[in-house]
């Protein structure tokens, strides 16, 4: 077991924020029947002029995602579908929910949800932007991995962190996706990793919006702003070429 922790962060303070950030989308979540192969659509940005967005709320269901808790070299994965409000009110979530942990007894978990289709624009720049909120480990580095992937040609890990502790709410993340995927129909996928079985007596992950954007080259135009009041924000540079699923674990 781990030391004493402080309470867990609350986000009641910006309940306001799927409001404002997903109703200038061109698809709503609750009348959104999931096509096969998401595509960008027409927006009327209310700020600058990407050209196209395509959002994923979660809040009705994993609105094409599927979830595969056999994944990778733990066992008894735990992503689910979440639907607590003061986790956004509908997010991917691995873990037990707000009364919960992580925990299978003294044994390493993972698993990944999967994207459905998407179709990055020929043209670029695009981006993939998405929230998180996050109670994980901090006592060795390289545990508790959480990624973001793009499956494609090739396959590439956008993000990465690992024994990276608390977020105070949901931070909102945006990353530039490498011009050699333009045009191509590719899936994301998140997953978590705890790579062993200690320290997993932790909240876990919640992904509570992702989107994919077609936005102007720079100077053309500002993208559309994605964190609103209340967010911490980021932009980040992908973080290398194809890792594959698995990477040694490193010692204690």
């Amino acid at each position: 077991m781990t030391g004493a922790r402080a309470p867990l962060p609350s986000t009641t303070s910006t309940m306001g924020r799927r409001a404002f950030l997903g109703r200038t989308a061109a698809v709503g979540a609750a009348a959104w029947t999931v096509p096969s192969v998401i595509s960008m659509d027409p927006v009327a940005a209310a700020v600058g002029s990407c050209s196209g967005v395509s959002v994923c709320e979660f809040t009705s269901g994993l609105e094409g995602w599927t979830i595969d808790n056999s994944w990778g070299s733990g066992v008894n994965g735990l992503w689910n579908h979440n639907t607590e409000a003061s986790r956004d009110g509908g997010s991917l979530h691995y873990g037990r929910g707000t009364s919960g942990n992580f925990q299978t007894g003294n044994s390493r978990n993972s698993g990944r949800v999967l994207s459905p289709d998407f179709e990055i624009p020929g043209t670029g720049p695009n981006t993939v932007k998405f929230t998180v909120w996050r109670e994980v480990e901090v006592q060795d580095p390289g545990y508790d991995r959480f990624r973001l992937r793009i499956l494609g040609s090739p396959n590439r890990t956008l993000y990465e962190v690992s024994s990276i502790g608390d977020t105070s709410g949901f931070e909102a993340y945006t990353i530039t996706i490498p011009s050699s995927y333009n045009g191509q129909t590719v899936q994301f996928q998140f997953d978590f990793d705890t790579r062993d079985g200690l320290y997993n007596d932790h909240e876990g992950i919640y992904v509570g919006r992702f989107e994919v954007t077609a936005c102007p080259p720079a100077g053309a135009g500002a993208a559309v702003g994605f964190a609103p009041a209340g967010f911490s924000s980021f932009s980040l540079s992908t973080t290398g070429a194809d890792d594959g699923d698995d990477d040694p674990v490193p010692a204690r």
